[in-house]
Order: C-alpha cells, then structure tokens, then sequence
C-alpha cells in the first residue's frame, strides 16, 4: 500500500549508510590499526633502547672494575644491576658511535611512513585522525560567513601598506639583470598595487615564460635566449639583420642565499646551486571563483629566476605546486618530491629519469649542472634528505593520501637547508630530526594557516609551533613562510608575524634567529 514511502526510506538509509556510516567505519578501522602500529613501535623503541642503555653501563662497568662483560645482551641488564645497584639519578651513559648509529636506525623506523587501508597515514600521537578533502568542505561550509567579514577585506592601500613587496637582488643572485618580460618589480610596472593584481590575474604561466633553456640531464636552465639578429625593415627597403651582442654569462652566488616568493615558494642558492620548493606563481591556487586570490601580485615571473637546478615538491596541494610550473620547467631540472607525486609529473611530460620520488628518512646524492662563471658549466653535488611532516596530501575529493607528504634536508660542503612544507606540529618527530640531521644552517618553517585550530592543529604549525620546530632541529636561522600570500584560513592575514613575535619573545629567542621578510627579498644567510 506504502510502496513509494518504502522505496524512499530504503533509499534513504542506504544513502546515509554510504555517505556517513561507511566513513566512519573506516576512519574507525584506520585509527585502531594506526594506533595499533603506533605501540607496537614505541614498545620496540623502548626495548631496544634499554638494551643499549644497559649495554654501555656494562661495559663502563667493566672498564672501571676490570671485571670481564657477559656477551649475552640479555644477561646485562641484570649484571649490571647486580654490579652496580644503585644508579646515579639523572646519569645517562655515553653511546659509543655503532650504539649511536643504531639509534639514530631506531628513530627512522618509529617514525617510519605508514600506510593503513590503502593510504598514507600519519605515525604520530599528537595527530587527529581527519576526513582529508571532505573535512575541508565541512570546515568551508561552516566558515562561509567568514568569507564576507569585513576585518578580512583590506583595502588596495591597507594591503600595500601593511605587506610591503620587493624585487629580488638579479645582481646577487646571478649577477645580471633578468632578460625577460615582467622581470622588473611587481610594483614598478603598473606604479599601483590595483593595476598589477589586475595583470597577476590576466597573466598566465605561458605568458610569463620565455623558454630560458632546452629541456638538459639534471643542468637547470641557465641563461635567457635572445635572437642573434633582430630584423628591421620599412616599406622601401628589404629587411636587414641587426646583430644584438650576447648577454653577459650568469654568474651564481657564491653564497648561501634565500629569497621569499609567498606561500611555501623558496628559491634558495646553497653551493651555487639553485633549489625552488614548492612553486606556485599563480594568481589562484585554483582556477575557479571559489579560490581566493593572492594578496599581493608574485614578485617576480618564474623565468627570472634564471638558474634552476632542483625542484623540491612536499606534497600535492594546490597552494604547494602547480601544474603551470611543472609544464614551464619540464625536465630542465631535477624534481626531488614525496613519494606518489612522481606519476602527476610524468602525466605532465617530466622525463621519468628526471624525478627522484622519496620516502621519509631516505637520503639521495644529487648531480646537477652549473654556470661557472665563464659561459661554462661546474658539476656541484648535494645531498637531499626526505624527512617526515604531519599532513596529509589530495588534489580531488577521492584521491585524498594516496600520495605522500615530506619535508627535505639539503645538504651542501658546509651548509643545509630545511624545507619543511606544510606539517602540524610533533614533539618526537621533530626532535628526530634535530637527532638526525641538525644543526641546521637555514630552515624555512610555515607560520601561518593555523586557525580554526580544532581542524588546522595536526596539520600546520601556529607561530608557536614553528618556534618549537625551529628549537628542535637545532636551525641556527628560520624564515616564517607559508602566510600572507593567500587568505586560506580563518586568521587575519597580519596575524602570524604578530603572533611569532609573541612567541619568540615567550622562548627567549633572539629577534634575529626567526625572521619575518617581504616577499620578493633576498637574503645572505651566515
């Protein structure tokens, strides 16, 4: 009698079993096997590091009494309790470096990437379990209010006045001025901040890049090309070349140089070498009236920066890599990313041999090309380190972790760099990676994007949280990035630096150890 009403109850229930109850039986499934893995690692950590402990008592023990060490690691503990009953509070034996070596193996394998049903997963207690991509339309939902506050909307004078923008030092870092359209300063163009975000808007990648190398085994691209001859004709007479000399050869830095482009975007000169990290110079994240556009036009094209020889990508989000780039660059240059990321690029025409994908704790040498100064090229090697983050990676609603997230340690004769991406804060990991590759010459730590913290909190650092970072892995000077470009979160988009110096000050940190810059400025670190 009821048959439609009965069709449409089933109906109903079988949709809100696939749409809520399936979900949450597996997000369920995932965080007991997560937390499962967890202790299961932290008891084998712990197990092996009483055996070490108990180890090198043994045999200091013996040293000091001149009494000969059982070999059998199980009897030592008990040995040494017996020789020595009473240890002395706070007293912590010396590793010698085989038991170092083993702790630092130990530390990479409780940290080590997991995958639970079919995906990444974060190996961290301080990490909150999320619904990836779908999380983030709930949180917009409930935050579209924000969109249209008014404390958000600055005016073009507020903007300029309050996000002051430069041009990078071409003279340091190449020691010539780039040969390329839009290269000069964002802001000296157009002579208005209105007028240049109505270009940033117009403009894309293809416009910008003017091809500045073919496409070479691991060698960046390295001088712009101009015609050899110019032709100049009227309406009497037939066209006639016109030679143009040459540029002047590009001449890299022989410093450690950062420079800030917005968002994640670093390039960094370390050994002569350029690195660009997670590039996107766009003016939307995403090309849809949804994204929010950058607060300030890109302080320069991609093709000005015209000695690149590594790419590093941390993970696949839109604020973090662009396909735009990825097309302009090609294989000119060497992409160094997470795990998973490879396949996109290869999907954009990256030549396979050109990516090196890495899981967390893998270190890789790193043979690149560059400008000797003389039009010639010198072969520098680095040593890139992939290290763990706690995020999590999509680029659609149904592919969310299927990639992996990562931040990288450069390494070069005397300096390094840490790229850290994006990543929520964790007090184990991060003091494993001061372990494991600190002290750090330069770290670029994310600060802003950390309100709601209900729902940013395991995924991106607040101020104070990249304060920790910084104390952690021992880097000796940080830049905050990650803020200020784009309004993708709750917070005002002045609020980081604020709240950074609020944190500082609250860890006794010198002013000049944690610095806030323009976007667009260079800087000589060391």
């Amino acid at each position: 009698m009821n048959q439609p009403g009965n069709i449409f109850f089933r109906t109903a229930g079988f949709t809100l079993a696939v749409l809520v109850v399936g979900p949450a039986a597996y997000v369920s499934y995932c965080e007991v096997v997560r937390h499962h893995i967890m202790r299961k690692r932290r008891k084998e950590f712990e197990l092996r590091r009483e055996g070490r402990a108990a180890r090198q008592r043994a045999r200091r023990i013996g040293r000091e009494r001149k009494v000969e060490v059982p070999e059998e690691e199980e009897t030592l503990i008990d040995w040494a309790e017996a020789q020595e009953p009473q240890k002395i509070e706070g007293e912590e034996e010396v590793l010698d470096r085989q038991d170092r070596e083993e702790e630092k193996e130990d530390l990479r394998q409780l940290f080590a990437s997991v995958t639970v049903g079919g995906r990444f997963a974060n190996p961290f207690p301080e990490w909150r379990e999320q619904i990836g991509a779908w999380e983030v339309v709930l949180w917009k939902i409930m935050s579209v209010g924000r969109l249209f506050r008014t404390d958000k909307q600055s005016s073009l004078e507020e903007l300029e006045r309050s996000l002051p923008s430069e041009e990078p030092n071409w003279k340091l870092l190449f020691g010539i001025e780039p040969h390329s359209p839009g290269s000069s300063s964002s802001r000296g163009s157009s002579g208005s901040l209105e007028d240049d975000l109505r270009a940033s808007k117009l403009m894309t990648m293809a416009d910008s890049w003017d091809h500045l190398s073919q496409p070479s085994s691991g060698s960046g691209h390295l001088t712009p090309t101009v015609p050899d001859a110019v032709m100049i004709s009227d309406s009497t007479e037939s066209p006639s070349p016109v030679h143009m000399p040459p540029p002047p050869p590009v001449r890299v830095s022989q410093n450690l140089t950062y420079t800030w482009i917005g968002q994640s975007t670093n390039f960094v000169q370390l050994d002569q070498v350029g690195i660009l990290t997670d590039p996107v110079f766009s003016y939307k994240t995403i090309d849809t009236f949804l994204a929010p556009p950058r607060l300030l036009p890109v302080p320069c094209p991609l093709s000005s920066l015209l000695s690149i020889q590594i790419v590093l990508v941390s993970h696949n989000h839109f604020d973090h890599v662009s396909p735009e780039v990825v097309l302009s660059l090609g294989s000119s240059v060497r992409w160094i990313v997470a795990k998973g990321i490879g396949r996109w690029l290869r999907n954009l025409g990256v030549a396979p041999e050109q990516i090196t994908e890495m899981d967390w704790w893998e270190e890789t040498d790193v043979q690149v090309n560059v400008p000797a100064g003389d039009g010639k090229l010198e072969e520098k090697t680095l040593k890139v380190a992939c290290v763990g983050a706690m995020h999590w990676s999509a680029r659609t609603l149904f592919d969310t972790n299927q990639s992996l997230w990562a931040s990288f340690v450069v390494k070069g004769e005397k300096d390094s760099y840490f790229h850290c991406g994006d990543s929520g804060y964790s007090e184990g990991l991060y003091s494993a990676i001061g372990d494991l590759h600190g002290p750090i010459t330069l770290s670029s730590l994310p600060i802003g994007a950390y309100k709601p913290r209900w729902h940013l909190t395991p995924v991106h650092f607040s101020p104070e949280d990249a304060v920790r970072a910084h104390l952690a892995i021992r880097s000796e000077f940080s830049v905050g990035v990650h803020h200020s470009t784009w309004c993708l979160s709750d917070e005002h988009y002045t609020d980081p630096p604020k709240d950074l110096e609020i944190a500082k000050k609250e860890a006794g940190l010198a002013a000049d150890a944690f610095v806030v810059v323009p976007q667009g400025r260079t800087l000589i670190v060391g």
